[in-house]
């Protein structure tokens, strides 16, 4: 089992840490999201992206006051699985008769959002198990970019213009934020900690 922490600069994060083996709730909407962002048919690398971006943002991201939960973060952060965009949520409402508050998208979300384990591909299921256990990395081709922490992405064309630091997954463009904090994540293995 492992825990991820923060390590850095900043006295007010020390500490911090998060531990998703048995918060079932949590992984299953970090199944669903991934779903979501990636498609029944998501890659291991994009799973593995995202999944270390919502980490990433998790503790970097001067946001992270804003959040009470890693799980209430994830939900908003990502569009199918977040309740604002969900049927009669204000960003539906705000959106209503356009493209991005659809019948179809909204249909689409709401099957998202209640899904069960059961409906959750395979390759799915085992990047969040393994993520939850601390044996999930990110691909080579993001450790090597200038920027590898990334904590965000979006599939808009512009959004590589703007944030050339950034990578092409599967048609989405991952990226580390301008103003996360000084620091990292990383793991540690819980057996170590006597």
């Amino acid at each position: 089992m492992a825990t991820y922490i923060y390590e850095g600069p900043r006295k007010n994060r020390e500490g911090m840490s998060l531990n998703l083996r048995d918060d079932h709730e949590v992984l299953m909407w970090l199944m669903r999201m991934c779903y979501g962002e990636g498609g029944k048919k998501c890659s291991w690398e994009k799973a593995s992206t995202m999944l270390w971006s919502m980490v990433n943002r998790w503790f970097l991201h001067p946001g992270q006051k804003h959040w009470p939960t890693f799980q209430y973060m994830v939900r908003r952060f990502s569009q199918p699985i977040n309740p604002r965009w969900q049927r009669d949520g204000d960003k539906a409402i705000e959106y209503a008769g356009t493209k991005f508050a659809s019948e179809s998208r909204l249909r689409r979300r709401e099957k998202i959002c209640k899904l069960t384990m059961e409906d959750i591909p395979e390759l799915i299921y085992d990047a969040v198990m393994d993520f939850s256990h601390g044996a999930l990395f990110l691909p080579p081709q993001v450790t090597e970019i200038d920027k590898p922490r990334i904590s965000n992405w979006a599939s808009l064309p512009s959004t590589p213009r703007k944030y050339p630091h950034g990578i092409d997954i599967d048609g989405d463009w991952f990226f580390e934020d301008r103003e996360l904090v000084d620091g990292r994540v990383f793991i540690v293995d819980d057996l170590d900690e006597g």
